[in-house]
């Protein structure tokens, strides 16, 4: 059990052109050089490549794959690292968590241990669980167990180092959060590290609540937890992010005007 540290981040398909069959007529009549060219013995016919597109596709699925194989590997080390950040003093120290704001806190893995504190300190009445199912289950609280604490949680699955979370799930994930702001409850978004996927969900969130940018809402993140992570992907899914919700904003600003 790890002990969790006290806290104050294709070109268009375009197959080989297979080869011709002779046409009766050329099968009957004598060879010639030009028609042996033209049409060689289908003993010897070059196998049509697949297409373009499917060898793409294929070679996605094979990265995203190997980037999850990776991930289960470096899960436990990565892990340890952070505890280790966790508990040295001075510069290299890091909080396991932040508080971002009155409703949301960014952090690390909720740990078994952090239970009680997480709900009587910080008023945390939900949970925004990024992480796969792999990467809670010895050390956190399941759903089953948050809830006799009167905890909600919601798990918006990502794959870890690699994974950029969905639009949809940046979506779910931010009217999640909303409900329990209304409330006047808060709401603890974590990964493995706090640094990347739970960043992404929470720069997400301000993005909604503020109206700001996604350089905006990543600066601000920044400012209060600096270890913070955002890779080009999960940028790139924030700049949809905010381009969805300027345009679903804009017919309440024309109506309150």
């Amino acid at each position: 059990m790890v002990a969790g540290p006290r806290a104050p981040s294709p070109s268009p398909q375009s197959p080989e052109t297979a080869s011709c069959s002779p046409k009766p007529e050329e099968a009957a009549s004598p060879d010639t050089s030009e028609q042996s060219q033209l049409s060689p013995p289908p003993a010897s016919a070059a196998p049509v490549r697949p297409p373009l597109r499917l060898l793409w596709w294929g070679g996605m699925a094979a990265s995203e794959w190997l980037g999850a194989g990776l991930a289960r590997v470096l899960f436990y080390p990565t892990l340890l690292y952070t505890v280790f950040r966790g508990k040295i003093p001075g510069r290299a120290h890091r909080d396991w968590y932040h508080r971002i704001d009155s409703t949301v806190l960014l952090g690390a893995l909720p740990l078994r241990s952090m239970t009680l504190q997480l709900v009587r300190d910080e008023n945390v009445r939900a949970v925004i669980t990024m992480n796969e199912e792999y990467e809670t289950r010895f050390l956190c609280n399941s759903s089953e167990e948050w809830q006799k604490f009167g905890v909600e949680q919601l798990r918006l699955s990502t794959v870890d180092m690699t994974g950029i979370p969905t639009l949809a799930n940046l979506q779910k994930g931010v009217q999640f959060a909303l409900k329990y702001q209304a409330l006047g409850q808060c709401v603890y978004v974590h990964c493995k590290a706090g640094r990347s996927r739970s960043a992404t969900m929470v720069a997400a969130y301000l993005i909604q609540v503020h109206n700001w940018s996604p350089e905006e809402a990543v600066r601000a993140i920044t400012k209060i937890r600096p270890h913070v992570h955002i890779r080009s992907g999960q940028f790139q899914v924030l700049k949809e992010f905010h381009k969805i919700t300027s345009e679903a904003a804009k017919p309440e600003t024309v109506r309150q005007q």
